[in-house]
């Protein structure tokens, strides 16, 4: 019997691949749909004004079908070590990703393996309010001050996605209404604070082992007891190893030397936001890892990277300088927010 073309091909993987990818996204989505406690005293969340089209907004799963935290438990890294010997599987070890955050002279380091699981982190480090938020779905990862005109606010998971981007809201007592707001881009989408920015702090997406290296007095976010049975699981695994995307997006990035998924860190210097391409930094280093200079409004910023690991990090030449700002996500998902951009270098 001849055997059909597609499957001489080896076409079939690849097909058979993104399917996978779609049903494992889907099944996480759907399992996330209760939420993993009630939360007191929720206000409704306001869909106008908007500065969006809101029919254009997924809702995904339900408000706090993935559980937000505030004020997590920390560990120091010799905690971290024991508990990679004592108990069943490794809390952290030397290749995993973590969001480093270093300000007034604290370092925390925030486990991707855990994000994926909360998305929205409120906490304080260095006498400031701030939160660490991801969304798997765009691969984006933001630190944002989260004080706005004087109020400390405490984001949490809305279940709603725009362009396949998670959707935070506010947290507002019952008789009050909140905001949508974008993880990546940090402005507020719909209700009362409509068209205000959060802003955005200096991050680091590193291993664990890199960011030891650099801060071995860094504290680590701890495990939430209720969620520490998900943790284990990586339900975007083969989402991240396919192009294949779960939602619409619109725009897309025409096709070109980048994939969707190719990941990008958005440096916000003085003269504004540019987004570098972890493909193009090792290809014009010619090599996976290595470290990348580049001149803005006068200051020389070293974008350190990994190809391999996934990590990057952006830091001034002069030590003295203040760190940027700096935010990551998958090529698409910043496109969507600046139709046209072209990363460098």
């Amino acid at each position: 019997m001849r055997t059909p073309a597609l499957i001489r091909s080896g076409w079939w993987v690849a097909v058979a691949g993104a399917v996978v990818s779609v049903l494992v996204v889907i099944g996480v989505i759907r399992s996330t749909t209760t939420p993993h406690a009630a939360v007191a005293d929720l206000g409704s969340i306001a869909l106008e004004p908007a500065v969006v089209d809101t029919s254009e907004i997924v809702e995904a799963m339900a408000r706090d079908g993935l559980k937000a935290l505030v004020d997590p438990a920390v560990m120091t890294p010799e905690a971290v070590r024991l508990h990679n010997e004592n108990e069943r599987g490794k809390l952290l070890v030397s290749s995993d990703l973590v969001v480093g955050v270093f300000l007034g002279g604290e370092a925390r380091a925030y486990p991707l393996r855990l994000l994926r699981w909360h998305e929205a982190v409120n906490d304080s480090l260095g006498g400031r309010s701030i939160a660490i938020t991801y969304s798997p779905l765009s691969g984006a990862v933001a630190v944002w001050d989260r004080v706005l005109e004087g109020e400390v606010l405490e984001l949490a998971v809305s279940g709603r996605l725009l362009d396949s981007n998670t959707l935070l809201y506010d947290r507002r007592p019952a008789d009050g209404v909140s905001c949508l707001w974008h993880q990546l881009s940090g402005e507020a989408l719909s209700g009362p604070a409509v068209g205000q920015t959060l802003s955005p702090l200096p991050a680091a997406l590193q291993t664990w082992g890199e960011w030891l290296t650099a801060h071995p007095g860094t504290t680590v976010m701890a495990p939430d007891a209720e969620t520490k049975r998900l943790y284990k699981r990586d339900p975007y695994h083969s989402y991240r190893g396919s192009d294949v995307l779960r939602f619409p997006v619109s725009p897309e990035p025409p096709n070109g030397r980048l994939a969707l998924k190719d990941r990008v860190a958005v440096v916000r210097f003085p003269s504004g936001d540019i987004a570098f391409a972890l493909r193009d930094l090792a290809e014009a280093v010619g090599a996976a890892r290595g470290s990348w200079a580049t001149l803005h409004d006068h200051q020389v910023y070293f974008i350190d990277f990994d190809a391999d690991a996934g990590s990057i990090s952006v830091r001034p030449r002069d030590e003295e300088a203040p760190a940027p700002p700096v935010r990551y996500a998958y090529w698409f998902a910043w496109y969507c927010l600046h139709p046209g951009a072209v990363p460098l270098p």
